[in-house]
């Protein structure tokens, strides 16, 4: 056996001590990083709750399930055992962000309150969860609904982190996400409301085509009774005209199915017999009748037996009932204050459509007469102008309908790129939205204010791109100076592009000044859009390097045949000059 000398005594001393200082040094490391956590835990504005599964873990296993589907399924059928679980988590700690989520005093009040802020979705949650770790799970998320104390609710993003198989401690996040699931609900209703709206006015450009495109009064009427249906579905309709003292029938559908079409085909009544009919035509407003066996003055025919609500929609001329627009529905309280209000403007078209057919009979029976045909066709034109105001406004319609599709498909992608790319093309369409939007609201259908237009379409690119407020927009055009469509829609457009430019480009470190002006010498128009910024590049001045805006400009000029200048003068200065001749 050998001899342990005081040297090995001295290395296995020193090795103790190494040991010691290394065992010294990560406890305390450990000991600095449990401070991290704790501190972390306590100071995060996200609420954490620290809680314990091991007890429900173990009730968990005594379960007669072995699938996610079972446990669910059993828990659901179950709802006491679900109840004995909840009671058997331990909540180990919360922090201070979580008794500010639930508006409680302090951790004690809401520890010893739990009944007060659970709901039945919470029950739902902590169902899912027990599944989850039944199953081997180690994370889950979920989107629920939390409850205040004071009695108010909460949206919430529910994070849960089990950190592995045998250790059921767990970590319970919460986020409140009230502000986030109400601009998801009114994203969601917008869009509804977007679709149902593009369908109104799919329906209405046909309606509108076939006013336009067909002379015969029946095919119309047809068209507009079938496109009525994609509307607001009916069991069967007719269109009533108030003719001397009858109401009568002039086009039905949908009546062949309950065997009473011929009836429909030779009806003719009594307007004073009529009932309710005839209060109908009285008072000139839209009627829903819920159930036609209690109504007041409703008259049955037994050729109709099947008819249980009504909605009737007067149709108006020029201030007068000439007839009404019926919906039968076999079911009581199908129709509502908002299926009246959709079919209102088609209530017009037939209006329209039956004046248009006796305009026609006129013209037939008085072509030779001087004075009846000059009225017929100042009425004509007056209708013509009606439609095309009606076309302006729809066209708008549809871009505003489209911006606010881009809008909602800009508020979902968070790339920088495309977020600039959607809001230029958004403003853009604007642009000439705006166009329209002038013309409806003009008597003159055929030319608008310049100086209307340039105010109105600043403001939009300030409202869309908000820009800063250190930057400044003068205009210096004359009022009174007016352009039809076909050189408004280009000058906007290049409008908006030099605009756009300036404030995005020209004063990158603060703000100036962007001057738009419109001068007129002998028979030519000479724009103008300066800054007093940093000026174009030289390569774009060269045209070695055109930016897509200024291609679309120069494109642009070339329509109105006209020519562009850029220089650097003080500033970025675009010029446009065009002749004012309409050629």
């Amino acid at each position: 056996m050998e001899k342990t000398t005081i040297v090995d005594l001295e290395n296995q001393l020193t090795q103790l001590e190494n040991e010691q200082n290394s065992l010294k040094s990560s406890i305390k490391e450990l000991e600095d990083q449990e401070s991290r956590f704790y501190n972390m835990f306590k100071n995060s504005s996200v609420a954490i709750w620290e809680e314990d599964f091991s007890e429900a873990y173990m009730a968990l296993e005594k379960l007669p399930c072995n699938t996610r589907t079972e446990y669910t399924e059993y828990l659901d059928e179950h709802p006491v055992i679900l109840k004995e679980l909840i009671g058997k988590i331990k909540i180990m700690d919360i922090n201070e962000a979580t008794v500010t989520l639930f508006n409680a005093e302090n951790k004690d009040h809401l520890l010893s309150s739990m009944d007060k802020i659970f709901i039945s979705e919470s029950f739902n949650t902590l169902r899912d969860q027990f599944t989850i770790i039944a199953t081997g799970g180690y994370h889950y998320e979920c989107e629920t609904i939390g409850h205040r104390f004071g009695g108010s609710e909460f949206h919430v993003l529910l994070t849960a982190f089990f950190p592995n198989k045998h250790d059921k401690l767990g970590f319970i996040t919460m986020m409140d996400i009230t502000d986030r699931f109400e601009k998801e609900q009114q994203h969601a209703k917008l869009l509804k409301e977007t679709i149902e709206q593009k369908k109104i006015v799919d329906i209405l450009m046909d309606i509108t085509f076939s006013l336009s495109s067909k002379t015969n009064q029946n095919d119309i009427l047809d068209t507009i009774l079938e496109q009525i249906e994609e509307l607001v579905p009916y069991s069967s309709a007719n269109i009533m005209l108030h003719q001397g003292n009858n109401l009568v029938v002039v086009r039905h559908r949908g009546y062949d199915k309950f065997g009473a079409a011929e009836f429909m085909d030779k009806f003719s009544e009594k307007i004073v017999f009529m009932g309710a009919a005839k209060t109908f035509v009285d008072s000139s407003q839209m009627q829903i009748i819920e159930d036609t066996n209690t109504y007041p003055g409703w008259k049955k025919f037994p050729q109709t037996p099947y008819i249980q609500s009504i909605l009737s929609i007067p149709i108006e001329w020029q201030g007068k009932v000439i007839g009404l627009l019926n919906l039968d529905s076999n079911k009581k309280s199908t129709f509502s204050q908002k299926d009246a209000e959709k079919l209102k403007i088609l209530g017009h078209a037939a209006a329209i459509t039956l004046q248009k057919a006796e305009l026609f009979k006129q013209i037939e029976k008085d072509i030779e007469k001087r004075k009846k045909t000059k009225e017929t066709l100042k009425f004509a034109l007056e209708e013509k102008e009606i439609l095309l105001q009606e076309i302006h406004h729809r066209v708008k319609n549809n871009l505003t309908i489209i911006i606010s599709l881009i809008s909602l498909q800009n508020a979902k992608s968070s790339n920088a790129f495309e977020v600039e790319l959607f809001e230029e093309l958004s403003q853009r369409i604007h642009s000439i939205a705006l166009v329209h939007e002038k013309l409806y609201e003009n008597h003159n259908l055929s030319n608008i204010d310049f100086y209307e237009y340039t105010y109105d379409l600043i403001n939009s690119i300030r409202d869309v791109l908000a820009y800063r407020s250190d930057i400044r927009i003068l205009i210096d055009i004359p009022q009174n100076i007016y352009f039809d469509l076909d050189k408004l829609i280009p000058l906007g457009l290049s409008l908006n592009e030099l605009i756009t430019n300036s404030l995005k480009y020209a004063f990158p470190k603060s703000g100036g000044e962007i001057s738009v002006s419109l001068d007129k010498t002998d028979h030519y128009f000479t724009l103008s859009v300066n800054d007093n910024g940093i000026g174009y590049p030289d390569d774009v001045l060269a045209k070695e390097n055109t930016h897509l805006g200024l291609i679309l400009v120069n494109s642009l000029v070339e329509q109105i045949k006209g020519s562009i200048s850029l220089n650097n003068s003080g500033g970025a200065s675009a010029t446009i000059r065009f002749s004012d001749s309409e050629n």
